[in-house]
């Protein structure tokens, strides 16, 4: 695909049950499946599933299963974690795992990762946040030196003990699968090009601010001497169809729901470890959509789509709350058109 050209995937998961909290969507595991599958046939590049625990409203927990899932009903769509939250497992468990979901896709995995922010979900598995940072770099160590290594070895630690293994099956992708990032502060940003990480970037972000963040990147990248892959950057939008104002409302009101559930349960994000939080200073949910997301008729996603081109981008996952079939079908005839090159 010619750098000029748009690239379209999908954001988000199923919901499995109606809560206390969050909006209530109902869109089973198989239905989403479904979901995935026309955003297949209609050409959109990739599908990433997010990973929550404990949170009252049934979000995906066990993603990499999901994904395997997803993998037998489709046959090109790539498929990403966004993310899979590395201090909540066993490492090596994790490297059996992808290359478990590798094979079964014929190599169509995205590893993403992170260190998580919830601390109600540290707090549900016993885990001091405080700790996620040195979780994160010594468990990412061992997966990919688990990828690597052709022989049987061991490995001791504080935490960790593995002895006398080998991992099977290995990564379809070798050296293993592409790597990306959750990110949003300079920090992290500049953490990820750093470690040849593509760069995911959260659904809250203004345009003006994914301008500012893409732009960031890409200096770092070119300033380590690599030449800068466009479709190395994963933009969530919120995905918004209306074509009358009643359609916005209505579109706003499953939003604004969702993105204040959000707020709420990562709000006792914990200070002292200084993590980016995406949602906790939103004062005005739908201002955060009007100012961010692909919403409105096809003329106006159109405009809105464009003004993400012009600031870089090339890569825009889509999170619909709905996961209607139509708005993808509508999308895919009347908008993705103008962003695919013909050179």
């Amino acid at each position: 695909m010619v750098a000029n050209s748009m690239k379209f995937g999908l954001f988000g998961g199923p919901q499995t049950h109606i809560g206390n909290l969050g909006p209530e969507t109902g869109i089973t595991y198989h239905e989403y499946g479904e979901y995935i599958a026309e955003a297949e046939k209609l050409g959109f590049s990739s599908s990433w599933l997010f990973e929550h625990h404990f949170s009252g409203f049934g979000q995906p927990s066990c993603s990499l299963n999901l994904l395997c899932y997803f993998s037998g009903i489709t046959s090109k769509i790539r498929l990403g974690s966004a993310v899979l939250v590395i201090p909540w497992h066993n490492p090596i468990l994790v490297a059996e795992q992808i290359g478990t979901l590798d094979v079964v896709s014929n190599g169509r995995y995205d590893f993403g990762v992170g260190r998580g922010y919830r601390d109600n979900e540290f707090k549900g598995f016993g885990i001091d946040s405080g700790d996620a940072g040195s979780i994160y770099e010594e468990s990412m160590n061992l997966i990919l030196k688990a990828w690597s290594e052709k022989e049987r070895w061991s490995y001791k630690s504080d935490r960790w003990e593995f002895n006398d293994i080998l991992i099977e099956p290995r990564p379809v992708q070798q050296p293993h699968p592409p790597l990306w990032q959750g990110a949003g502060s300079q920090e992290s940003i500049r953490r990820a090009a750093e470690q040849g990480y593509g760069l995911l970037l959260d659904q809250i972000l203004s345009f003006d601010e994914i301008g500012e963040r893409v732009k960031y990147y890409k200096e770092v990248v070119e300033s380590l001497g690599k030449e800068f892959d466009p479709y190395s950057i994963g933009v969530t939008r919120g995905f918004m169809p209306a074509s009358n104002e009643k359609e916005r409302r209505s579109a706003h009101q499953i939003r604004n729901q969702f993105i204040g559930t959000v707020r709420v349960l990562s709000a006792q994000n914990n200070k002292k470890r200084g993590t980016h939080n995406i949602v906790g200073e939103v004062k005005d949910e739908t201002e955060v959509s009007e100012k961010g997301a692909i919403i409105g008729n096809s003329d106006e996603m159109i405009e809105r789509i464009q003004k993400l081109y012009d600031y870089g981008v090339r890569n825009i996952l889509f999170h619909d709350l709905t996961a209607s079939k139509t708005g993808l079908q509508n999308f895919a005839s009347n908008v993705m058109p103008k962003f695919l090159s013909n050179d």
